[in-house]
């Protein structure tokens, strides 16, 4: 069951009963969007995995209204989004056969809390458990991670990738500038009730409240890896979860941290292709191997803030300067 919740560290950002969410209205192919100049290349996206057709979101769209649902009618999703701890995810909004409506109710922890608007509960954005309400205790369904990139480089791996057009009020563009700043910046200025959502006494102080980095999670362990430590080398880390051995690196077309599941023990750039010494490369975003492009394995991951990660998952392994990656050149 989850901890209990203290509704004086919670912040409502219901405007006169108006809850901030948004609605997918249709799909655009990206490739054509792009042509058609509707989304400029450079522009962040976060993309995810449904039913075998590729979603992408543009990330500034989630700055304020936090849930993107699918359109009734359409095999039913959620994409979750918080700005201020730079983490999102997918889930199934169904429960016990019926469809939830849910949108960003506010802050706890200094990150987004999400309500469904049938019963008022409130769930974890990330992990997808309801933590007050009548639901408390429920836990959505994950579909799959949300992972950070550009229009473009997603358009290079996933042809046939489908632009999510919301229902978007353009009148809000100047507030959502602010919250992507929010999001961008390394030492965000914020507002002075976000640290009141905190609960200091139990922080996890380890690393930097606002430092960056990648956060890998299975069942049964939870792993940090500082975007700092990646950096110091060479952008390429080996690590062993759950007796797999995981490689960490920081792709050169999004300029953002993933991991994969991989039988490589070495590897080394060679300009921006990423060499294995298991016969196989990471190039454009792929993992490729005598021409053809393989499925990623990859575990649940998030590129977010140290304080969101260890708040969710309390005693977090950290990787540290200490363990020696398997670089090599061959």
């Amino acid at each position: 069951m989850p901890t209990e919740f203290n509704p004086n560290r919670f912040i409502s950002l219901d405007l006169h009963g108006k809850h901030q969410h948004l609605n997918a209205t249709k799909k655009q192919p990206l490739n054509e969007a792009l042509k058609m100049q509707h989304i400029q290349p450079n522009t962040p996206v976060l993309y995810t995995n449904h039913n075998d057709t590729v979603l992408v979101f543009q990330t500034r769209h989630f700055a304020l209204y936090n849930v993107l649902q699918s359109p009734d009618g359409e095999s039913p999703w959620m994409a979750t989004f918080c700005s201020v701890c730079n983490a999102g995810t997918s889930f199934s909004p169904v429960v016990d056969n019926i469809r939830y409506d849910f949108y960003g109710a506010g802050f706890y922890d200094a990150m987004t809390l999400i309500a469904d608007t049938q019963t008022g509960s409130y769930w974890n954005h990330i992990t997808g458990e309801c933590i007050a309400g009548k639901m408390r205790g429920i836990l959505l369904q994950q579909l799959a991670n949300l992972t950070h990139s550009t229009a473009e480089a997603v358009a290079k791996i996933h042809p046939d990738a489908q632009l999510i057009i919301s229902s978007l009020d353009a009148g809000r563009a100047s507030m959502d500038d602010f919250a992507e700043g929010l999001r961008t910046s390394s030492s965000p200025d914020w507002l002075p009730a976000l640290h009141d959502t905190l609960d200091t006494q139990s922080e996890d102080t380890r690393l930097p409240r606002l430092e960056m980095g990648l956060g890998v999670w299975t069942p049964t362990a939870a792993h940090f890896y500082p975007f700092k430590t990646i950096n110091m080398f060479d952008n390429i880390l080996f690590d062993q979860v759950d007796d797999q051995r995981l490689l960490v690196y920081v792709d050169p077309e999004t300029f953002t941290p993933s991991a994969l599941y991989t039988d490589a023990t070495a590897a080394t750039w060679r300009g921006e292709t990423l060499m294995l010494n298991n016969g196989q490369m990471i190039k454009e975003s792929s993992l490729v191997a005598s021409g053809d492009i393989l499925p990623m394995k990859r575990p649940l991951q998030l590129f977010q803030r140290w304080y969101g990660f260890s708040i969710t998952f309390p005693g977090c392994n950290i990787y540290t300067a200490e363990k020696i990656p398997n670089i090599a050149t061959f």
